[in-house]
């Protein structure tokens, strides 16, 4: 039986966050070079810094859980390349990595 099921995995966050897509309702962001205007639907890789692109998220996730399953299917279908972050533990990693650079210098 084929399921959608979350699956935590250790990874490294300054990966993730430059090679991450963030989809927006019509169009994503380059997490590396915050290049906006990007065919989440299509584009392998950044048009502007050419980082190619292996993790994706939604900033929707936050504004609307309970819509979280259909977002991931449906840009599932046009995406399956990809893996999918959860913004809000990643938005959440990189305050507090900031925040570490921050005091630390």
């Amino acid at each position: 039986m084929q399921c959608w099921i979350r699956i935590w995995a250790e990874k490294d966050l300054n990966d993730i966050q430059k090679h991450l897509l963030i989809a927006g309702d019509l169009m994503g962001d380059c997490g590396n070079c915050r290049e906006l205007g990007i065919s989440y639907k299509t584009a392998k890789e950044c048009p502007k810094c050419k980082t190619p692109f292996k993790y994706v998220t939604s900033r929707r996730f936050a504004s609307n859980p309970g819509e979280r399953f259909r977002i991931v299917k449906h840009l599932h279908a046009a995406r399956q390349d990809l893996t999918w972050i959860d913004y809000d533990d990643f938005k959440k990693l990189t305050g507090q990595q900031t925040a570490r650079d921050f005091f630390s210098s």
